[in-house]
């Protein structure tokens, strides 16, 4: 019967046999991994088919407690979809990979994913003594063509459509994406070895300890997004003043007539046969009345 080993003993021959993983500090893992502590990463399993769809969704950030983010990376306040999206876009060709890159591996602690936003979401799956080795991919990368008129016209619709959304309080934050690059992160977990309990098939080395794994490989995807702010506690984002000046004028004529249509057909509607306006329609009129140029 072979003699058994201490820990300490084992560890001591890891330094021998098995090559240190470096663990980093977070600004050094953020530069070998490629990621921006100010861009804002998020899980959305149903865009992965089709991740381009993307593009154009508009980002609500709601208050909580009475109170705003400091920025749209928060971790504390939740992110929502709007009702509509900024239409008739148009990707940029130039903005798409051809093929997957290879950002990095590194080793990932728990006291490290509390640091590196884009590694938060790992923070709920370390145990006692564990970390992760992880391989960053980027899958997927694009762009909206902003320099296409198509970018001005969808944007500056979507301002007239949603001014509710502008003028709402308790919306902090509107945030239009712009870019998007997938990150493909293939992950495995690692525990501190102890000699007493035995460990896994698979060992590395990090800072001198052994760390073993009985675990699969396993995929996870997120989405950096690249924002057009359009709203945030201090700015909102106006139409340029021709262009609001003439979708004024188009919609004060559309008003007038309509509005004269309405008193006419209030005055002689025995002798008339077609419909009033509902309340949703005069509701839209009644907008177009207050926007003020």
């Amino acid at each position: 019967m072979g003699k058994k080993h201490t820990t300490e003993e084992l560890n001591e021959s890891a330094n021998t046999y098995l090559a240190k993983e470096q663990v980093y500090d977070a600004i050094e893992a953020q530069n070998r991994l490629g990621v921006k502590s100010y861009t804002a990463y998020v899980e959305a399993d149903a865009f992965i088919g089709n991740p381009y769809s993307l593009l154009g969704r508009v980002i609500m950030i709601r208050k909580k407690d009475g109170k705003c983010p400091q920025g749209i990376v928060d971790n504390d306040f939740i992110s929502e979809f709007a009702p509509s999206p900024i239409t008739g876009i148009l990707v940029d060709k130039d903005s798409k990979i051809e093929q997957p890159i290879k950002r990095g591996s590194i080793i990932v602690t728990k006291d490290l994913s509390a640091k590196v936003g884009f590694l938060n979401y790992l923070s709920a799956e370390f145990s006692s003594n564990s970390s992760f080795s992880i391989m960053l991919f980027d899958q997927l990368t694009g762009l909206v063509d902003v320099q296409s008129p198509t970018w001005q016209n969808g944007l500056n619709q979507w301002i007239l459509s949603n001014a509710y959304l502008l003028q709402d309080p308790d919306v902090c934050y509107l945030y239009a994406i712009i870019g998007i690059v997938q990150k493909n992160v293939i992950r495995k977990k690692y525990t501190k070895l102890d000699a007493k309990a035995g460990g896994g098939a698979y060992g590395i080395n990090i800072n001198g300890e052994i760390h073993t794994s009985n675990e699969d490989y396993f995929l996870d995807i997120r989405f950096g997004l690249t924002p057009v702010i359009i709203k945030s506690p201090t700015f909102t984002i106006q139409l340029p003043k021709k262009e609001l000046a003439d979708k004024m004028e188009i919609a004060s004529e559309i008003k007038g007539s309509t509005l004269a249509m309405i008193d006419f057909s209030l005055k002689h509607k025995g002798a008339l046969n077609y419909s009033l306006p509902n309340s949703e329609e005069l509701d839209v009129f009644r907008l177009i009345q207050n926007i003020k140029v």
